[in-house]
């Protein structure tokens, strides 16, 4: 479709009037206005069209960079987007129910509950783009190791870079750079480089006490621990990355369709239990939800009354 003003071939941006004409955006619109010493009656629907474009736009326009600027509770944040999309969609139910056969503005706040039905999808299939981290680690060789060999090397490491001149670097490395739930020789980088060189330093007084070092390509946990562990470590959930004390909690990732399917019929079936989840009377009913609404937006299935 063109612009009706400027000609211009239209994006999603697209605005219209009260008959219907078609422009690229509210500057045209005022324009051809303008030109043509033209106005409209107020419609009664103008107001909730304006208003359900400007949130659909907006969310199109944001809705990636708001994920991706976070770093915790991304898969919990992707539910409470898509959260606040059915709510979205659902004060203009009316629209819905009637396909939007009443006008143009009707017709368009229907259009635009459909395309946000589509961008929830989009949203669903969504997964972070990671950022890789270095981790430079000597093993076990932690202060207060309880293995009788190891028990002091890292004092004696640390003591020997400060003899040597390295004073400056161990306290940096230490304050900046030391991984968040190991201490002795574990430190964390976000550039390969500072980590070689980190190695560099420390490899030849590991090699004096016989500790093994090495650098780790890692990821950060998407839980909320913020932990840091193995690239290839077996903690992927449902394309999100977790520690190993995160992926154990049963809200995380979805129900198998198997799964998801017993525990629907299970409750169905279960007046009492289905009336504890809808009154949340327990602490495991708020994740429970998520992950049965979360099971059922990936399979296509319709979220039962229980879950809302």
């Amino acid at each position: 479709m063109n612009c009706t003003q400027c000609k211009k071939e239209m994006d999603e941006r697209y605005i219209i009037d009260a008959k219907g004409t078609i422009y690229c955006s509210e500057d045209c619109m005022d324009q051809y206005m303008e030109e043509r010493e033209s106005s409209y009656d107020s419609h009664p629907y103008e107001d909730t069209y304006l208003i359900l474009r400007r949130g659909y736009i907006d969310l199109l326009d944001h809705w990636e960079d708001t994920l991706n600027k976070e770093k915790i509770n991304l898969e919990l944040l992707v539910d409470e987007l898509l959260e606040e999309i059915d709510e979205l969609i659902d004060d203009h139910s009316d629209f819905i129910r009637a396909e939007g056969d009443d006008g143009p503005y009707a017709w368009e706040i229907y259009q635009y509950t459909l395309k946000l039905r589509e961008l929830q999808k989009y949203i669903l299939a969504w997964r972070p783009n990671r950022k890789m981290l270095y981790w430079v680690t000597g093993m076990d060789t932690n202060y207060g190791s309880l293995d009788k060999n190891q028990e002091g090397i890292y004092d004696k490491i640390c003591m020997d870079l400060y003899l040597t001149g390295y004073e400056d670097f161990i306290l940096y490395v230490i304050k900046i750079h030391q991984h968040p739930y190991h201490w002795g020789l574990d430190y964390v980088f976000d550039n390969l480089d500072m980590a070689k060189e980190a190695y560099e330093i420390l490899k030849p007084f590991c090699d004096k006490y016989g500790v093994e070092l090495s650098i780790v390509e890692s990821y950060k946990c998407e839980a909320h621990c913020e932990d840091v562990l193995e690239a290839d470590a077996d903690t992927y959930i449902n394309g999100f990355f977790y520690c190993y004390s995160c992926s154990e909690s049963q809200e995380r990732g979805v129900f198998t369709l198997l799964e998801l399917k017993s525990e629907l019929t299970g409750i169905e079936k279960n007046n009492e239990e289905r009336q504890e989840i809808i009154e949340e009377r327990k602490d495991w009913v708020a994740p429970f939800k998520r992950k049965i609404k979360r099971s059922c937006r990936t399979y296509g299935i319709d979220t039962p009354s229980w879950v809302e």
